[in-house]
């Protein structure tokens, strides 16, 4: 049964957070964030290029949007993980969706593994081994909900589109809030 009782973005913000705690520590870092990185480069090696670039992305979410959040200590909890996302998005929502388009690409990039500018559904299923590793059915499901087209593919409008719904929508029905599976 769904938490009705917490705001839809408080608890995508909160499964987010979970993802990027590399180490399960209950604090996020620059380390954390960069674990995705190497997380994604060893489910999608070879491409050092594309890497730096989600390395470089990711660095900037940390130092522009995160670590605002965590003066002093260079960690945050998940209340400052929340909280640092919701002040970028009403103090800088350009920035913030800039930074966030940028790390979209840059999974785009590494996810396509035949070159043709699209994630198809194993593409997909091979990023969530890299991000988190849920039931391959609960990403098939999501898979299908960020589909908005049908076309059996995810194309970079599609996964644009699911990015700001995840990061700044209420809407509980807004396909954008299965980006990174059920959350």
């Amino acid at each position: 049964m769904p938490d009705t009782a917490t705001p839809v973005l408080t608890r995508k913000m909160r499964f987010m957070f979970t993802l990027l705690d590399a180490d399960r520590d209950g604090f996020l870092d620059a380390d954390d964030l960069t674990a995705v990185a190497d997380r994604m480069d060893a489910v999608f090696p070879g491409q050092p290029d594309r890497i730096g670039t989600l390395r470089s992305t990711l660095h900037e979410l940390w130092v522009d949007h995160l670590a605002p959040a965590a003066p002093g200590s260079g960690r945050i909890d998940v209340e400052a993980f929340e909280n640092g996302i919701r002040r970028s998005v009403s103090v800088s929502p350009v920035t913030l969706l800039e930074t966030l388009h940028a790390g979209a690409c840059a999974w785009i990039s590494l996810c396509d593994a035949d070159g043709n500018g699209l994630v198809d559904l194993e593409e997909y299923l091979r990023l969530n081994r890299a991000i988190g590793g849920l039931p391959a059915q609960q990403m098939e499901d999501s898979f299908r909900r960020l589909d908005r087209d049908g076309d059996g593919t995810l194309d970079p409008a599609e996964i644009d589109a699911a990015v700001v719904e995840f990061f700044t929508s209420e809407d509980p029905a807004a396909p954008g809030n299965w980006l990174y599976g059920p959350f």
